[in-house]
C-alpha cells in the first residue's frame, strides 16, 4: 500500500500547486493523509522544493487548460480574466483528470452551468454559449457516418441534431463573438432555438422560434 500511496501523493502534488505549498509549509500535517513510510515523506518533502516540480505543475495545468481554451473559445472569451481563477477552482474540485478533451470540456462546462445556476457567475450570454459549445463538441465526438441513417428520436430529432435554447437572438450574438468581441449587454431578449446540424460533414446552424419545438429535424 505504501508504494500506491506514494504514487497517489506525487500525482496529487503535480496536479495541485496549492498542495505543494502546503507540503512546503506543513509537510508532516499535509502528508499525514497518505500511508507513507518516513523515507517516502522525506522524498516528497524534497520533491516539492525542486524546480522540476514547478515545471511538472505547469505542464499539468497547460494540458488541462488546452482543451478548454481550444474547444470552448466563446465561453473563454465571455469569461475573460475570470477564466483562470474559475479553472483553478474547477481543478481543485475535479482533480482527477485523464486529460481527455471530451471529458474535460464536459466537466468544465457542467461546472460553469452550475455556477450560473447558483448565481456565482452572472453574464446574460454565458449559459447559452456554454450550452451551445457543449452541444457542438458532443456532436463532433459522435460517429457521424454511422448515425447518418439513424431514425429520429421521440422528440422528432435526428441524433446528429441538437437544439440549444437561447434567450437572445443567436445570429447577432454569434457574429459578435466570431469577431472575438464581447457583445454589449443590451441585446433584446426572446425565446429561440439554435439548431446545430451535423448531418453534413460541416456543422450548420439555423434559428427557430422556441415555440416551434422540434418537429422531424
Amino acid at each position: 500500500m505504501s508504494l500506491l500511496s506514494f504514487q497517489k501523493a506525487l500525482t496529487d502534488l503535480i496536479a495541485s500547486p496549492q498542495l505543494c505549498l502546503q507540503v512546503r509549509a506543513h509537510p508532516a500535517e499535509t502528508l499525514s493523509r497518505y500511508d507513507l513510510t518516513p523515507r517516502e515523506v522525506t522524498r516528497l518533502k524534497t520533491v516539492v522544493h525542486q524546480q522540476g516540480m514547478s515545471v511538472s505543475c505547469t505542464l499539468y495545468r497547460v494540458n488541462r487548460i488546452t482543451p478548454i481554451y481550444t474547444m470552448l473559445p466563446y465561453t473563454c472569451l465571455l469569461l475573460g480574466p475570470a477564466l483562470i481563477p474559475l479553472a483553478e477552482e474547477f481543478w481543485e474540485i475535479c482533480n482527477k483528470s485523464d486529460l481527455q478533451f471530451k471529458r474535460e470540456i464536459t466537466l468544465f462546462g457542467d461546472f460553469l452551468l452550475q455556477q450560473i445556476t447558483t448565481g456565482s457567475l452572472q453574464n446574460p450570454y454565458l449559459g447559452e454559449i456554454v450550452a451551445m459549445e457543449l452541444a457542438i463538441n458532443e456532436l463532433k465526438f459522435l460517429p457521424r457516418t454511422a448515425l447518418l441513417n439513424a431514425p429520429v428520436n421521440e422528440e422528432g430529432l435526428h441524433p446528429l441534431i441538437r437544439l440549444v435554447p437561447f434567450d437572445h437572438e443567436p445570429e447577432p450574438l454569434l457574429i459578435e463573438l466570431s469577431r472575438m468581441q464581447i457583445p454589449p449587454f443590451t441585446a433584446g431578449t426572446g425565446e429561440y432555438f439554435l439548431v446545430i446540424d451535423h448531418r453534413e460533414e460541416e456543422l450548420s446552424f439555423s434559428t427557430l422560434p422556441r415555440k416551434t419545438g422540434a418537429v422531424a429535424l
